[in-house]
């Protein structure tokens, strides 16, 4: 009889620890349900707005990307010189005048600046008739020597754009600039 009573009390004693370790393991699993249920609610919707933002109502508008970032997406720059430097006659008050310009263009794609070799006869040839068109008085001011930057930078993207089908070339430099 004292076996059973011991075997009985063993039992009781499992039993109880079994039970409250069995309320324990319940406890934690409602309360990890309850975080996930929790980090889905606020994970799910930036989710579903990082992937899925053309079928997700309500998404933040996303900023417009700067130049700044395009252009770091985009690479490092590559300049190509149009050596060599180019020489320009044009008349001024029946005086014969000079001017002596170094090009540089920079593209951030090699393709481009494939394209800028390949077509460069015709490019210096359009560049040295922009730039033999231009007075004295133009060439010698700040804004004078931008305008004719940007005219020269778009005069190269309208070639490479009508014979590549893209304009290609980011930017355009003058390394020296020197009117006679």
């Amino acid at each position: 009889m004292a076996e059973e009573t011991e075997q009985t009390e063993v039992t009781e004693e499992t039993e109880a620890a079994s039970g409250g370790g069995g309320m324990v393991k319940t406890l934690a699993i409602a309360i990890g349900l309850f975080g996930l249920m929790l980090a889905s609610q606020l994970v799910g919707p930036m989710l579903a707005c990082k992937f899925m933002r053309d079928q997700t109502p309500g998404c933040p508008e996303l900023p417009e990307p700067t130049e700044e970032d395009i252009r770091a997406e985009l690479g490092p720059p590559i300049y190509l010189s149009l050596d060599p430097p180019m020489v320009v006659s044009f008349e001024d008050q029946q005086a014969i005048r000079f001017l002596q310009v170094t090009v540089e263009v920079m593209s951030r794609e090699e393709e481009a600046i494939a394209a800028v070799t390949t077509h460069l006869p015709l490019i210096r040839n359009n560049l040295l008739m922009l730039m033999g068109a231009k007075t004295v008085t133009a060439l010698t001011n700040t804004e004078g020597k931008e305008a004719l930057r940007q005219e020269a930078l778009n005069e190269i993207r309208d070639i490479l754009k009508r014979n590549t089908g893209q304009p290609g070339v980011e930017d355009l430099y003058f390394t020296t600039f020197v009117v006679q």
